[in-house]
């Protein structure tokens, strides 16, 4: 039924998305930490909920995945081969955001960080976490924070996986599509109304005005000039229309087949309007109350049986209680912080884990703030002692290559040549461990480009490489840019520049790329090709988030009342009713 119900693509989808996990391994050593480290197929979660929370929400994740895979069977771009796998933190307490992100926005609940190290994202439990008998799937209350963790790891998975950059609405609408999406254990739902959105569709249906139309939906600033409560309200309108918009499209087969088409035309410049007058019929004057009949009187839950396949397996490693201190600050050292956080978590680092020398992740974070926020070659030694163990993991590998890097750098072309050698042994070792990494990638170029002046083959062929297995880091989508480029590839290098123009999170790679297809258009040297890649692109990652639809939506009905109030207040001053007077007015001596 599932492969009806998504075009036949799922053919050699399903290994992520059956009943409860095949297998859940559990290590660890006395003394834990309440934080442990979760690994499947496809994902890396360290976390600080409770243990069975965090399997739960692991293989939720696993069987969206293989579901997402299946519904962009006919215009996902990445190879699957080299993948690496998604690193998350999984957090018990949402105010912890607030140590990853100096500046969260009010009521962002979700957060992923696009950096040159690979993306990571923050989730948040707001709830324990409940299993769901399959014949209550359409009907049980969908758990608030379960919905903004699958939004946000939809919206990732489209940026991960393709190109699709815009209409901003087909993706905020393909996310909260599957935001509801809900598991048992021979059955899933898809097409739940959202909790957020839900909630405005009521809010509106009590005679609420509008503030959108598809004309603002589908372009480029779909707020406009909006500000104060219209803007919050007009943000969860654009919400609620782009989940109609994504449940018309994606709710039927003969719909879907037409969904390839309505995307490449827009990535070919082809204004959205347009688009999807010619792909699904809808004119842009009438698609509001086309879209409106639809949802009272035509959107469908979907009950479905699961793909077959093999049980995804939970691996979940649990740390002592002493690391545990650490795990938060590694992650949000990870996450490309500004520079001011930088500094502060490294001088943190040197009194908190200076004082436990033997604990590990204490010694990892701090030497991984040296390397990216103070002196990389204090971080040498320890990371020289543990590259040395036969079990080393790839992080540690391409974090002694990157301080090998730093200290070259500073040094005389003579004296470099020790420096480079460690980081190019050091970077094999991690390839061989995980070949599609970006991080690896790009550590690769910088050592070939420090090392002879000029990229290597290699060094190109391994930046594309990691490009075609994740498409979600600027700076790794930037280097491909400039290997094609290098190669001679001009239509592979304009069509990354397109998606990164298109990228309306990051207003400062967009600019980059539409001077660099000028500048590209004008005619480059091999020579001034390989000194744009000597530019390092912008230290501070881009930030996604996810906002709590049901915290703005109770701003929005503040808001509403309050209009509401000073509507009767002021129509009272304009009209006053004498019936209602003051009869005895209160005297004073």
């Amino acid at each position: 039924m599932l492969c009806a119900l998504v075009g036949g693509a799922c053919a050699a989808e399903g290994a992520g998305a059956e009943a409860s996990p095949q297998s859940i391994v559990v290590t660890g050593q006395r003394g834990t930490s309440a934080w442990v480290r979760a690994e499947s197929k496809h994902v890396v979660v360290l976390s600080d909920a409770p243990r069975a929370d965090v399997a739960r929400v692991v293989e939720h994740l696993e069987r969206l995945d293989a579901l997402l895979r299946a519904y962009t069977d006919g215009y996902r771009m990445t190879d699957a081969a080299t993948e690496p796998k998604l690193r998350l933190v999984y957090l018990d307490d949402e105010r912890d955001l607030d140590r990853v992100a100096a500046r969260r926005p009010a009521n962002g609940i979700a957060l992923f960080r696009d950096c040159a190290d690979g993306t990571q994202g923050f989730l948040v439990r707001t709830s324990p976490l409940q299993d769901i008998a399959d014949d209550k799937l359409d009907k049980a209350p969908l758990d608030e924070g379960l919905s903004y963790v699958s939004l946000a790891y939809a919206r990732n998975f489209l940026y991960r996986h393709t190109d699709v950059r815009r209409p901003s609405a087909w993706i905020e609408g393909f996310a909260n599509y599957f935001a509801s999406v809900r598991f048992g254990k021979k059955q899933m739902v898809i097409g739940r109304i959202p909790p957020g959105v839900g909630r405005y569709f009521t809010f509106l249906d009590q005679g609420r005005r509008y503030n959108l139309d598809y004309k603002d939906v589908l372009g480029p600033n779909p707020l406009g000039d909006l500000g104060g409560s219209r803007a919050l309200a007009a943000s969860m309108e654009f919400e609620a229309r782009a989940w109609i918009l994504a449940h018309y499209v994606l709710g039927a087969s003969e719909r879907r087949q037409k969904l390839g088409p309505f995307l490449n035309a827009i990535h070919n410049g082809v204004d959205p309007a347009a688009a999807l007058h010619t792909a699904f019929g809808l004119d842009i004057d009438d698609v509001s109350s086309t879209l409106w009949r639809y949802r009272r009187t035509a959107v469908e839950v979907k009950r479905v049986e699961q793909m077959p396949g093999a049980r995804p397996d939970v691996a979940i490693s649990t740390m002592s209680s002493t690391s545990g201190n650490f795990m938060l600050a590694d992650a949000a050292l990870k996450a490309c912080p500004a520079r001011a956080q930088g500094e502060t978590l490294l001088r943190t680092l040197t009194t908190d884990a200076g004082a436990v020398p033997n604990v590990e992740a204490g010694q990892r974070a701090l030497n991984r703030a040296r390397v990216d926020w103070g002196d990389a070659a204090t971080a040498l030694p320890w990371l020289e002692r543990m590259a040395r163990r036969a079990d080393a993991d790839t992080d540690v590998l391409v974090l002694l290559a990157r301080a090998h890097l730093k200290v070259a750098r500073g040094l005389d072309a003579g004296a470099r040549d020790s420096h480079l050698d460690a980081a190019r042994a050091s970077l094999a070792r991690a390839r061989e461990r995980e070949a599609g990494s970006g991080a690896i990638a790009l550590a690769t170029l910088d050592l070939s480009l420090l090392a002879d002046s000029q990229p290597s083959r290699a060094a190109l062929d391994g930046v594309i490489a990691a490009w075609r297995a994740a498409h979600d880091s600027a700076p790794l989508a930037r280097a491909a840019v400039l290997a094609y480029c290098y190669l001679v590839d001009a239509p592979h290098a304009e069509h990354i520049l397109r998606v990164l123009a298109e990228d309306q999170r990051d207003p400062e790679t967009a600019a980059w790329a539409v001077q660099f297809q000028r500048r590209l258009d004008a005619g480059l040297t091999l020579a001034a090709i390989a000194t744009e890649m000597r530019q390092a692109p912008p230290a501070q990652g881009v930030s996604d988030w996810t906002m709590d639809q049901l915290s703005v939506m109770h701003d929005v009905e503040y808001n509403a009342g309050l209009e509401d109030a000073q509507g009767v207040i002021t129509q009272l001053m304009q009209n006053p009713d004498q019936t209602k007077a003051l009869q005895n007015a209160p005297l004073t001596k």
